[in-house]
């Protein structure tokens, strides 16, 4: 096994030398999206408990999508390279449509799950009789943690499955930018590949004529200015001065 992840990180430094970025960061926001989709599925099955929410609430839905979508490709992408070392690595084209739709739809998911979150509800109590706490869905105290318990824990729970979350973001829109980067290096490699190709093409299929035009001229040429005449010489190759010594 070990020969085999020796190779796979000789193809990947010989690809791209910073390989050991992406996949710290691909192997971090792995472990971030676990912990936010383990904290947002505690604070829907919470809401659900206690609340006439059959599903929970939508904007605790919304981070799901970009956090299984980080959770199934980051590790896949990390692994993938190590057991395929013979074969060319993933194209960066891949990472960049992948990161670019989790961020698109991270962005627009944390605005919503902290926006709407439980945390907004919470109160102190605001009446109190001696021991006696009115609660009743007209009450100032409707949303005291007496009055509501529940959204208390769920509120925690989604303030702590956003920190998670903003972070993967922040780690995704990272990742988006380096598979930018390794797109735009490899497409220009493929380009001056394409023209020295191209270069080296049409310099074996040079006719005769074009090809005798772009050899180099002789440094020395023993013949004088009687040969040039005679036609017997190129005049670029008669050296100046051979008939003062003939």
């Amino acid at each position: 096994m070990r020969p085999l992840f020796s190779e796979a990180q000789r193809r990947l430094r010989a690809d791209n030398p910073r390989w050991w970025i992406k996949a710290s960061l691909q192997a971090i926001s792995t472990f971030l999206a676990f912990f936010a989709l383990v904290l947002f599925a505690a604070a829907i099955d919470l809401t659900n408990r206690h609340y006439k929410f059959p599903h929970g609430l939508w904007n605790d839905w919304m981070p799901l999508f970009p956090v299984l979508i980080s959770l199934i490709y980051n590790p896949v992408a990390f692994l993938v390279p190590s057991l395929r070392p013979s074969r060319t690595p993933l194209h960066p084209g891949w990472d960049v449509g992948v990161y670019l739709l989790t961020w698109a739809l991270g962005v627009p998911s944390i605005v919503f799950s902290v926006g709407l979150g439980w945390f907004w509800w919470w109160q102190p109590v605001l009446v109190k009789f001696n021991d006696f706490i009115p609660c009743g869905p007209y009450s100032y105290n409707r949303w005291s943690e007496p009055c509501a318990p529940a959204i208390y824990p769920a509120g925690r729970l989604e303030i702590a499955a956003n920190v998670f979350f903003a972070l993967l973001i922040i780690f995704t829109f990272t990742l988006f930018v380096l598979a930018c980067i390794s797109t735009h290096k490899r497409r220009r490699a493929a380009q001056r590949a394409k023209t020295a190709a191209r270069n080296i093409q049409l310099q074996f299929h040079r006719s005769p004529e074009e090809h005798a035009a772009h050899e180099p001229l002789p440094a020395y040429s023993p013949r004088g200015p009687s040969d040039v005449e005679n036609g017997n010489a190129a005049p670029h190759a008669a050296v100046p001065g051979a008939a003062k010594y003939s």
